[in-house]
């Protein structure tokens, strides 16, 4: 290992920046410093792929969309990359009293007065009868429970903030970074070296002996907090006393309906529980204290409150909520859990990461190091957190809830008295006055107080001068209003579709088929022919098939196996396949995946295998019972994650060649024509779509004006074709119902095997 050399001094300009971390803190952080810096500073990223992240579903707040203006992200790619969803606010479950909710919506509740806000003149109308409920003046509460959204480009129509999949969401941001030049380094950190004199962090060495040196270093280890705690021994501030809960449990179900624009945040008697819909999938999980419930029956609780199947194991996460006292020490500056921690009651954490880097590039030391931006960096970081801290203890505080010892605790507990204030305030007065820069606004603490049980004994006199007549038409216009722009909005689904829709992840997990003990399964073996020649077929344009002829010295074995679990095989519900398909048996997909690792992978450019699966296919379909996607070719390597791709095999398992091969095509649109021309594949029934595109059921087998024919292979019995799974394709089916209804049909086996393009 190379000894680590003398650390730049205080005032020396920074010009080499060093992340630790990744996930979600590491790569927002590379993103705003690579964007707002570019050039000027060379950023290396230290990241180990044995170390996963705690991202699980992510709900946001509106300031991410600045983040994503600074970072000029297209909306739609970064919602169809994350699998996200919409989100008009929190729908707060069982936290005043058990059966009673209340929603804290992102949008501004009527029109408020120079002097006093609307819930003065609400509950103004309240007292003298003119008012309905405090809800019906926000559209965005409204539409939110009215499962609604729209947007514009300009964001006008409502305030909005995502869900997203955190971890497709870093992938996402650490393509963006590494196409601005930030380096990721591979690998576990083994020693953090510091200079004796100054106590500068001087690199960081690595597992394998590598040293990585740098000017700063930005701390994005998470909970264990690598560097500024364990290295530089920067003290934790245990806010527990106020927010009790130290544990969650999180797990991922499959989505049994249509996305609500809403976060969920259900209370429990030792918690709480959060429900984050997808587009793919939901994210669910519960945040309790570990002293009021055990582990084990939390799990058992969260397991028996979720919705769809579980996709995997429970994953448990402790932590203490509180801060960093100083979330910069010396060249070394904490971004995300390394910082702090609040637990995710009003979705804050990424935006606590967001600010730590922006407020990063506003101080960033480019001329040296110095204490009074260290002093103003953590002034900023503290006063922050601890507006957010006061809020999400103001959900734990008021409530009338006596039903359990945690929500006595929580009712009886002193509380911070920056918090108090705000709380006797608005009780006495209906007034909120916000600080300069703080994240929540008046609305949403108006939201949450009056959510939680708290109503005013007095408010604004102004309001007073309104005559009866000129009140009722003041509310009725902003209600009207709302309610006239509610209407228009589509529904939340409907909208994604139209939007934004994302293609469904290609599971490559997936579920042992039934095959009957009558079938001796177990010891047989795939007899591949060692004399069989693979011989290269090249399509219009450069792209290469691999085919081998007489692939199998027992093909028969296979078409036997498929006779004998003929019942089995069965439309898959939402799959474009136009027949029944059903998966092989693990052992001979093996078998399968063996041949293709020693004979096919290098040609098909497959570098990291992550995983493959394989299974029968017949067509059966009438054409003119084809829905849109069915008509046209198609890709194998859609709805996978970034930087994953696709490699395929067809092998033909039927001695009738007129039941046709496979053609394969290119694109004749431009990207965002073929985009839209998937995604209305998938949203139009079949008469607007052949009104649109003048393509009517049938299936595909020549050029039409979309898709140029590249090339073909026929079918012929025992063939094995092996292609890039992203070139577009489809069978050559030329129907007739007689024959590929008789017997097995156009019998074939379909393998795709999944891999990495690069180490993630």
């Amino acid at each position: 290992m190379q000894p680590a050399q003398q650390t730049k001094l205080p005032g020396t300009p920074v010009k080499r920046v060093v992340i630790a971390g990744g996930g979600t803190a590491g790569w927002i952080t590379a993103a705003v410093l690579s964007k707002c810096l570019g050039k000027q500073v060379d950023i290396q990223l230290i990241e180990s792929e044995e170390i996963g992240t705690v991202g699980v579903g992510e709900a946001t707040i509106p300031p991410l969309m600045f983040l994503h203006d600074v970072l000029e992200i297209e909306e739609p790619e970064f919602v169809r990359a994350t699998q996200a969803t919409f989100k008009l606010g929190i729908s707060f479950e069982n936290w005043r009293n058990v059966n009673e909710h209340y929603f804290h919506s992102f949008g501004k509740t009527g029109k408020s007065h120079w002097s006093a806000g609307f819930q003065h003149f609400w509950l103004e109308g309240k007292q003298r009868g003119l008012a309905s409920d405090y809800g019906d003046y926000c559209l965005e509460l409204r539409a939110g429970l009215d499962n609604r959204f729209a947007t514009d480009a300009e964001r006008s129509v409502c305030n909005y903030a995502y869900h997203f999949d955190a971890t497709l969401y870093a992938r996402y941001l650490r393509k963006y970074s590494e196409d601005l030049g930030v380096q990721r380094i591979e690998g576990k950190i083994a020693k953090v070296h510091t200079d004796p004199t100054t106590g500068f962090i001087t690199g960081l060495a690595m597992e394998k002996g590598q040293l990585i040196e740098g000017d700063l270093f930005v701390d994005c280890t998470g909970i264990r907090s690598l560097l500024l705690s364990d290295t530089l021994g920067v003290e934790y501030e245990d806010w527990s006393h106020w927010l009790p809960c130290d544990t969650a449990v999180a797990v991922q179900t499959a989505s049994v309906g249509e996305p609500v624009p809403y976060t969920r945040s259900i209370a429990h008697p030792w918690g709480w529980q959060w429900r984050i819909p997808l587009q793919h999938r939901v994210g669910n999980g519960i945040v309790f204290s570990s002293k009021h419930i055990s582990p084990e029956d939390a799990k058992a609780a969260l397991l028996a409150n979720v919705q769809g199947e579980v996709l995997r194991e429970p994953r448990f996460i402790k932590f203490t909520p509180g801060q960093r006292k100083e979330v910069w020490r010396a060249n070394c500056v904490a971004i995300g859990l390394s910082s702090g921690f609040l637990e995710p009651l009003e979705s804050t954490s990424i935006h606590l990461i967001q600010k730590g880097a922006m407020r990063l590039v506003e101080l960033f030391p480019a001329n040296g190091i110095c204490q009074s931006d260290i002093d103003e960096y953590n002034l900023q970081a503290r006063n922050a957190i601890e507006d957010i801290r006061d809020f999400i203890i103001l959900h734990y505080k008021v409530t009338n809830r006596a039903d359990s010892p945690f929500w006595d605790y929580c009712r009886e507990m002193e509380i911070p008295k920056s918090l108090q204030h705000r709380i006797e305030q608005f009780r006495q007065t209906g007034r909120l006055i916000n600080r300069l820069g703080e994240l929540f606004g008046e609305n949403s603490w108006v939201q949450v107080m009056m959510g939680q049980g708290i109503t005013p004994k007095a408010h604004h006199p102004i309001t007073r001068n309104m005559s009866n007549e000129a009140l009722a038409d003041f509310l009725g216009e902003v209600r009207k209003d709302v309610a006239r722009k509610m209407v228009k909005m589509p529904k939340h689904q409907a909208f994604i579709n139209a939007y934004c829709k994302a293609e469904p992840p290609m599971e490559v997990s997936m579920p042992k088929p039934n095959v009957p003990a009558a079938v001796n399964v177990n010891g047989m073996r795939l007899r591949f022919n060692p004399k069989a020649k693979m011989k290269t077929v090249s399509l219009d344009g450069g792209a290469k098939v691999f085919v081998i002829d007489d692939f199998l010295e027992n093909p028969e074995e296979l078409v036997s196996l498929a006779e004998a679990v003929s019942p089995q095989f069965h439309f898959q519900a939402g799959h474009p396949y136009p027949g029944p398909q059903l998966l092989l048996p693990e052992d001979l997909s093996a078998q399968i995946d063996e041949f293709f690792q020693a004979n096919c992978r290098e040609r098909l450019g497959v570098k990291h295998p992550v995983g493959m699966y394989a299974r029968f296919s017949r067509v059966v379909t009438d054409p003119s019972q084809l829905d849109p996607r069915q008509r046209v070719c198609h890709r194998d390597d859609t709805g996978i994650e970034h930087g994953h791709s696709m490699a395929a095999l067809v092998h033909y398992l039927f001695k009738d060649e007129k039941l046709g091969g496979t053609v394969f095509f290119k694109s004749l649109m431009s990207p965002s024509q073929l985009h839209q021309f998937r995604l209305d594949t998938s949203g139009l029934d079949g008469a607007s779509f052949a009104a649109k595109y003048g393509i009517d059921p049938g299936y595909m087998t020549d050029t039409n004006r979309y898709f140029e024919r590249i090339g073909y292979v026929p079918g012929k019995w025992n063939r094995a074709v092996f292609y890039d799974g992203g070139i577009l394709h489809s069978g050559n089916i030329q129907w007739d119902a007689e024959r590929y209804h008789s017997g097995n049909g156009r019998l074939t086996v379909n393998a795709f095997f999944k891999h990495r393009n690069v180490m993630a």
